[in-house]
C-alpha cells in the first residue's frame, strides 16, 4: 500500500463579523499601551431661551482609562521525521486569535496575570459590568441593555458582545436583524459575536452550567488591534520534536463607564466549553 502524500490543507477562514472585524481600530503607537480621557459617558442639557448663570450645566468629570497589550500565542509540535510543523502556527493564529482576544476582554486573566502590579491589570467585562439581572424573556434584556447604554451616553448608543450560542437564540426570537455584514438590534446597537464570550456573567471566574442563563454584555465603545508578529522555532533532539511558536501583540479596550450586563432564562447554557 502506497504511504499517503504530505499535502497542506486549506484551513479556512473565521467567521465574519467577530470582535476584530467589527471593533472600532486602535490609534497609532498602541503596541506600548493607550490611556485616554474618555467622554462617551458625557450628555448635554437642554436650555430655556435665556438661563441664567446659577441654570448652566455644571462641568462632568471624565474618566482616565488605561489598557496595555497581551501576547496571542499559538505553538503547534510536530515529530522531526515529518520534516516539522512546516508554517503550521501562523495560520492556526490567524484563524484562532480573535477567539483569544475576546476571551482576554471578556475575563483579563492574562493581563491580571502578568501585571507587575495587580493595579495595572487591564479591565475585564466581568469585573467591570453593571448587572441588570435575569429576565423571563429575551427580548426583556436586550431592550433593557439597549435602553440603558443609549441613557448611559446621551443616546450614543454602543456594543452588545454575545457568544455564538447567545447569537442563535437572538436570531430565533428575531432579537437582531442584518445590516450587511453586521447584526444589529432594533435600537441600531452593533452586535458582535465571537466564541470567546462564553456567556459568563459578572464576578463569575468559570464558564456558565448547563442549563444556566447566558450573560450579555453592552458597552459604549470597543477598540482592538493587532500589531508585530514573531515566529520561533525549536527542536528537541531528546525525543526528535520540533515546536513553532507564533505570537501577536494585541490589545482589547472598551469604554469602562457604560457596561452593562443581562441574561434570560430563554437563552441558557449547554454546558462549559472545554478550551484551554
Amino acid at each position: 500500500m502506497p504511504l499517503p502524500v504530505p499535502v497542506t490543507m486549506d484551513p479556512g477562514s473565521a467567521p465574519a463579523g467577530g470582535l476584530l472585524a467589527l471593533s472600532r481600530g486602535l490609534p497609532d503607537r498602541w503596541e506600548r499601551g493607550i490611556s485616554w480621557a474618555d467622554t462617551s459617558c458625557t450628555s448635554p442639557v437642554a436650555m430655556g431661551e435665556c438661563p441664567t448663570a446659577d441654570d448652566l450645566k455644571p462641568p462632568q468629570p471624565v474618566s482616565v482609562e488605561t489598557f496595555r497589550p497581551v501576547e496571542l500565542i499559538q505553538s503547534i509540535e510536530c515529530t522531526t521525521l515529518g520534516g516539522g510543523p512546516a508554517g503550521l502556527a501562523g495560520p492556526a493564529l490567524d484563524a484562532t486569535r480573535d477567539y483569544a482576544l475576546a476571551r482576554e476582554l471578556l475575563t483579563g486573566e492574562a493581563s491580571a496575570r502578568d501585571a507587575s502590579d495587580p493595579e495595572h491589570a487591564n479591565p475585564s467585562l466581568v469585573g467591570t459590568a453593571v448587572d441588570l439581572g435575569e429576565f423571563s424573556f429575551l427580548a426583556q434584556a436586550v431592550a433593557c441593555l439597549d435602553q440603558r447604554l443609549a441613557s448611559a451616553t446621551a443616546g450614543r448608543g454602543g456594543y452588545l458582545l454575545v457568544g455564538a450560542d447567545m447569537a442563535t437564540y437572538l436570531l430565533a426570537d428575531r432579537l437582531i436583524w442584518r445590516d450587511g455584514a453586521r447584526w444589529r438590534t432594533a435600537a441600531g446597537s452593533t452586535v458582535i459575536v465571537s466564541a470567546g464570550f462564553d456567556g459568563r456573567g459578572p464576578g463569575d471566574t468559570a464558564p456558565p452550567a448547563a442549563g444556566a442563563a447566558l450573560a450579555i454584555y453592552a458597552v459604549a465603545n470597543v477598540w482592538t488591534g493587532i500589531g508585530s508578529r514573531s515566529l520561533l522555532a525549536d527542536v528537541n533532539r531528546a525525543n526528535n520534536t520540533a515546536t513553532e511558536r507564533a505570537e501577536d501583540l494585541a490589545l482589547a479596550a472598551f469604554t469602562t463607564c457604560a457596561v452593562f450586563a443581562a441574561s434570560s432564562t430563554e437563552a441558557t447554557s449547554c454546558g462549559p466549553d472545554e478550551s484551554p
